[in-house]
C-alpha cells in the first residue's frame, strides 16, 4: 500500500538580537506582554521557515526506509560518513533551536514579569497546609507508591510522536456536516486580539466587572450567567446566551454521532439534566454545577465525555487539514496549535471515578482498539464491597478503588486509544490532585514539570465535594500551573502557535467545568477567582424548601439554636478569628455554666485548623475535661476516647468533619451537640443530630433537655440554606436578631 509522504515544516530561530528586532510593540504592550498590532505583525521576523522533505523528512515512507537500508549495506563507508554529517548537522540545528527558544523565553518573561506578582494564593478554608502526615485510613503500600512514582516519572520523558498519529481522523472528515455551529472555531479562533489584550490588562489591574443575569428553571432551580466586562464598556441591555436545549445545532464529529445515536436531528436523546447543561458545555462557557443526587453523575459525565472527545477529534483533524494546506502553499500562515499536545485535563478524587470516566470516554469514542486496557482494568477497577451499616452516600463515595494517587495519559490515534501514554504525546490527562501534585511541586526540583499543562483548553473537575475532603491546596496548585509558558522546547512548530498562547492569554479561553454534590465557598472561589473565560460562566442555584432541608428530614424534635456572630465589617479573611473569639467568650462559658447536661457534649468542628486552635485553647486556658478524635488519630486513640466519652469520664469530645466523612462513626453518649461551623454536607448535620435520638432511645438523654447549637456568620449562607431552607437561611443571615431557635 502506498504511503502518502507529508512535508515537514521546521523552524530555525535566529539569534536573540534578531528576535528582538522582529517585535513591534503596540499601545497594549505594557498591560498584556507581547502586544502585536495584529495576529500577523512581527511573526515573520520571529523566525525563518525552512522547508525540508524527501530524505530529510522525519516521517519517511516505508519504501524509502527499505531502500536506504539496502544502500547502507552496499556502501558502508559512504553511509557512515553521511550519517555522521547528518548527526552533526542535526545536533547543530537542535542546539540553535534550544538557544532560540531560550531567547524567546527571556523575551516573554521580560514582557510578563508583572504576572508573577499578580496571582494571589486562595485562602483555603480547610487549612490543609498543616496536614503533612498521612491520614489514618490511607494509602497503598510504600513499594506500590514507589512503582507509581516511577511510572509517572517515565511518562514525563518527552518523546517523538508515533507515525500513526499523522493519520488521525482522515477517514472521518468527509462526512462531517460543517454547516452546523462550530463553537470550537468561534471560541478559539475568532476572538480579536484587541479584545483579549484589553481583557487581559483589566484582569491584571483587577478592574474587570461581571454582568449577570438569571434564568429560572422550574420552581426550585435557577441558573446564573456572568460575563466579564471592561469598565469602559458602554452600559447596554444584558442578554443571556442562546439556549437550544439540544445537541443538534452543534457541530459534532460524524464518528461520534454514529457511535452515540445522534444522526437524527429531530430526535432529542438528552435527559432533562443534559438539556440544561448542553448549551454551556458546547458553547465553551465555564460551569459550576451542583447536582442533586449521585445517580445524576452518569448523566453529566455522558455529556462532558462527548464534549471532550469532540474537542480532541476536531482539534487534531484541523491540524491535519492544515498540514495538507501547507503542502500546497508553504508560505501561508496558519495558527492552530499550542505549545504542547495535551488539551484536556480531567481531575477526579479516586481511581474508581477515573475508571468510570475513562470507560465512558472509551465507549463513546467509536474506537474499538484500546491499548493496555487490561493493565488499566487491573490498576483502576475493584469490585465494591457493600457496607450495610454505613449510609448510602458513604457507600457511593468510597466504592471501588479509593486510591487517590494517579496520573494517566490518554492518546487518540485513527485506529486506537492508547492508555498510559507519555504525557507530552497525550490528548487527555486524567489525574487526582495528589498524583499531579507529585509532578508540579516535587521535592526534587529537577523532577518538577508543568510544561505539559501549558496548552490545556478544557478542564474538568468531577466530584469536587470529595476532593475538598482531600488536600484542597493540591487543587489550588493545579490552577497556578495551568497555561503557563513552557520552560523548555517540546518539538513545537512556532510558526503555527496561536498568538494568545504566546501572549500568555490562554487562561482567558480555557473552559472549566466543575461538578459537585454541594456548592461551597471553596467551589465559588474556584469559579469566581480562578476561571477567567471571556465567554462567561454559569452557576446553578437550588432553592431548598423547608421540607427538603435537613430540619425537615430529621424526623425528631429537639431544641436547635442558631447563634450568629458579627464580622464588624471585616473581610472573609478575618472570619476564623471572629468565630474563635465568639466561641471562647460565649460558647465556652455556656459549657462551663450549662443549665442542661454537664457531660456528653459533642463539639463538631469542620476545619482542621480550627480544631487545632480550639483544642489548644481548651487545654491551656480552661479546666474542661475533654477528649478529641480526628482524621490523624491512631485507631487505639479513636477507640479509647470514644469509650471515655460514652462512659462520661470526659465531658466534651472534639470531633472533626473529615473524620466523620471517612469513618461515619456513630458516637455514643451524646447529650448535647455544638456545631463550631455549619457542615457543608447537610447529611452530616442530620447524622450528628441523630446521635441525640439514639441516646434518647437508650435512655441516656432526654430530648426535652438536650440542645443543638450552631455557630454561624453571614458567610455560611450556602450551608445554612441546605440545613434550614432557602427562606429561613435568608432570615438567619440578614435578620436583626443574633439568635434563632427551632423546635
Amino acid at each position: 500500500m502506498k504511503t502518502r509522504q507529508l512535508t515537514t515544516i521546521r523552524i530555525t530561530y535566529k539569534a536573540d538580537s534578531t528576535l528582538m528586532k522582529g517585535v513591534k510593540r503596540s499601545k497594549y504592550d505594557q498591560d498584556s506582554g507581547l502586544g502585536y498590532k495584529s495576529s500577523k505583525g512581527g511573526r515573520k521576523q520571529l523566525r525563518t521557515i525552512r522547508k525540508t522533505g524527501g530524505k530529510n523528512n522525519r516521517h519517511e515512507t516505508s519504501d524509502e526506509a527499505n531502500n536506504d537500508a539496502s544502500d547502507e549495506l552496499k556502501q558502508p563507508t559512504s553511509a557512515a560518513k553521511d550519517g555522521s554529517d547528518a548527526l552533526h548537522k542535526s545536533a547543530n540545528e537542535a542546539g540553535h533551536q534550544r538557544e532560540a527558544y531560550t531567547a524567546l523565553l527571556t523575551l516573554l518573561k521580560t514582557d510578563h514579569s508583572s504576572m508573577k506578582n499578580d496571582g494571589t494564593k486562595s485562602n483555603v478554608k480547610n487549612g490543609d497546609s498543616t496536614l503533612s502526615q498521612k491520614p489514618a485510613w490511607g494509602g497503598e503500600a510504600e513499594d506500590e507508591e514507589e512503582d507509581e512514582e516511577l511510572a509517572i516519572e517515565n511518562a514525563l520523558v518527552d518523546q517523538q510522536d508515533d507515525d500513526d498519529d499523522n493519520d488521525l481522523g482522515d477517514s472521518d472528515m468527509a462526512n462531517d456536516d460543517e454547516t452546523l455551529i462550530d463553537t470550537l472555531e468561534s471560541h478559539f479562533n475568532s476572538v480579536p486580539d484587541k479584545v483579549l489584550d484589553d481583557l487581559d490588562a483589566a484582569f491584571k489591574v483587577k478592574s474587570v466587572r461581571y454582568r449577570s443575569g438569571k434564568s429560572p428553571v422550574g420552581p426550585s432551580q435557577e441558573y446564573i450567567y456572568s460575563r466579564p466586562a471592561l469598565p469602559k464598556d458602554p452600559p447596554q441591555q444584558f442578554e443571556l446566551p442562546e439556549r437550544n436545549r439540544s445537541i443538534s445545532p452543534y457541530f459534532v464529529k460524524q464518528k461520534l454521532k454514529v457511535q452515540n445515536d445522534l444522526l437524527d436531528p429531530s430526535k432529542n436523546v438528552l435527559t432533562e439534566l443534559q438539556k440544561e447543561l448542553v448549551d454551556p458545555i458546547f458553547q465553551y462557557q465555564d460551569l459550576l454545577y451542583e447536582y442533586s443526587g449521585y445517580e445524576q453523575e452518569s448523566e453529566y459525565r455522558d455529556l462532558y465525555a462527548l464534549h471532550v472527545l469532540n474537542h480532541v477529534y476536531k482539534t487534531r483533524d484541523r491540524i491535519l487539514k492544515n498540514n495538507q494546506r501547507l503542502q500546497e502553499n508553504p508560505d501561508q500562515e496558519i495558527l492552530d496549535q499550542g505549545f504542547t499536545r495535551p488539551k484536556v485535563l480531567i481531575v477526579v478524587p479516586t481511581r474508581d471515578t477515573a475508571h468510570k470516566v475513562l470507560t465512558k470516554i472509551i465507549e463513546k469514542s467509536g474506537i474499538d482498539q484500546v491499548d493496555k486496557k487490561g493493565k488499566f482494568q487491573d490498576q483502576f477497577f475493584q469490585p465494591s464491597a457493600t457496607i450495610k451499616h454505613k449510609p448510602k452516600s458513604f457507600q457511593h463515595v468510597f466504592q471501588g478503588n479509593t486510591n487517590d494517587f494517579f496520573v494517566l495519559g490518554v492518546k487518540f490515534t485513527r485506529k486506537a486509544i492508547k492508555l498510559y501514554s507519555n504525557f507530552y504525546q497525550s490528548d487527555i490527562i486524567v489525574c487526582s490532585p495528589l498524583g499531579l501534585q507529585l509532578i508540579l511541586e516535587n521535592t526534587d526540583k529537577k523532577k518538577r514539570q508543568d510544561d505539559f499543562l501549558s496548552s490545556i483548553e478544557l478542564l474538568v473537575i468531577d466530584q469536587l465535594h470529595s476532593i475538598e475532603f482531600q488536600n484542597v491546596l493540591h487543587l489550588s496548585s493545579i490552577f497556578e500551573h495551568l497555561n503557563k509558558i513552557p520552560q523548555q522546547q517540546h518539538d513545537a512548530d512556532f510558526s503555527r502557535i496561536r498568538m494568545w498562547y504566546i501572549n500568555d492569554q490562554a487562561k482567558l479561553l480555557r473552559q472549566s467545568l466543575i461538578f459537585t454534590r454541594y456548592s461551597s465557598p471553596f467551589a465559588n472561589s474556584l469559579i469566581n477567582g480562578k476561571c477567567k473565560n471571556y465567554a462567561g460562566r454559569w452557576k446553578n442555584h437550588t432553592l431548598v424548601s423547608p421540607d427538603k432541608s435537613s430540619l425537615g428530614q430529621l424526623g425528631m424534635r429537639t431544641r436547635l439554636i442558631f447563634q450568629r456572630f458579627d464580622l464588624a465589617g471585616n473581610s472573609a479573611i478575618d472570619e476564623p478569628d471572629y468565630r474563635f473569639k465568639y466561641f471562647c467568650s460565649v460558647i465556652v462559658s455556656n459549657i462551663v455554666k450549662s443549665t442542661g447536661y454537664e457531660d456528653g457534649i459533642l463539639l463538631y468542628i469542620p476545619d482542621y485548623t480550627d480544631f487545632i486552635r480550639v483544642r489548644n485553647y481548651l487545654r491551656e486556658k480552661t479546666s474542661i475535661l475533654f477528649g478529641d478524635i480526628n482524621e490523624y488519630s491512631e485507631q487505639r486513640q479513636l477507640t479509647a476516647n470514644r469509650a471515655l466519652f460514652d462512659q462520661g469520664r470526659t465531658k466534651v469530645l472534639l470531633y472533626t468533619e473529615r473524620l466523620h466523612h471517612f469513618r461515619r462513626y456513630e458516637i455514643k453518649g451524646v447529650k448535647t451537640v455544638i456545631f463550631y461551623k455549619p457542615p457543608t454536607n447537610p447529611e452530616f448535620f442530620e447524622e450528628t443530630v441523630r446521635f441525640l435520638g439514639k441516646s434518647a432511645f437508650l435512655g441516656v438523654a432526654d430530648l426535652n433537655i438536650s440542645v443543638v447549637r450552631c455557630l454561624y456568620s453571614k458567610l455560611d449562607g450556602l450551608a445554612l440554606e441546605r440545613i434550614v431552607g432557602t427562606e429561613r437561611a435568608a432570615v438567619l443571615t440578614r435578620g436583626p436578631n443574633e439568635t434563632y431557635e427551632f423546635k
